[in-house]
């Protein structure tokens, strides 16, 4: 059973909701023990009601100029009125491909992914970090690269310039938010248990 600690949204300052950055989304550099060693590029644009947002992750450390991980992954996400209707992502990891094609519909959920066809909560939605309403255990969460629902426990702080939600349990991570919901910050656990933050591009 999903365990959910309590929702977090209502600690949040008013109803805060995902901000898309002044260029249209976000970008950063992805940094592990002061190097440079990917990109993390958001972007954001409207389509009618709708709101699509790219998001490309690519991670290729290198030791003496060879590469020696490779994690890519591209999804795509669409939102109206800042409510889940579908996503399509595709993971690269060392040459493994994960695809994963979810679609909101008024009952439910309806994922096709790595685990096979999956019915969801209607109000499920994909681990998004850029979007603060979602986290916080506001609503069910599943992930992008598997596309079953994710058991995650939230935490929350006061920052200098917002505050940030924590996860532990399937992922390690922290997203850092301005007062106004803006993400701004992120740092997660890389799979060889080192630190991974982001930092502006």
């Amino acid at each position: 059973m999903l365990r959910r600690a309590l929702p977090l949204l209502a600690l949040l300052p008013g109803a805060v909701r995902a901000q898309p950055a002044a260029a249209g989304g976000w970008s950063f550099k992805v940094m592990r023990n002061g190097a440079q060693i990917g990109t993390h590029a958001v972007r954001v644009t409207e389509r009618g009601r709708e709101r699509v947002t790219v998001s490309d992750v690519q991670v290729v450390p290198r030791v003496l100029g060879v590469v020696v991980y490779r994690f890519e992954h591209l999804y795509t996400e669409v939102t109206e009125g800042w409510r889940f209707r579908s996503v399509d992502s595709r993971l690269n990891r060392n040459g493994t491909v994960a695809v994963v094609r979810a679609r909101a519909t008024p009952e439910a959920v309806l994922v096709d992914g790595p685990e096979g066809a999956l019915r969801l909560p209607p109000n499920a939605a994909p681990l998004s970090w850029w979007d603060a309403s979602r986290l916080g255990g506001a609503v069910p969460i599943f992930g992008t690269t598997t596309g079953r629902l994710m058991d995650l426990r939230w935490t929350r702080r006061d920052t200098a310039g917002g505050f940030a939600i924590g996860c532990t349990g399937e992922v390690e991570a922290e997203c850092l938010f301005a007062r106004d919901g803006n993400w701004v910050g992120f740092s997660t656990k890389g799979d060889d248990g080192s630190t991974v933050t982001y930092a502006p591009a």
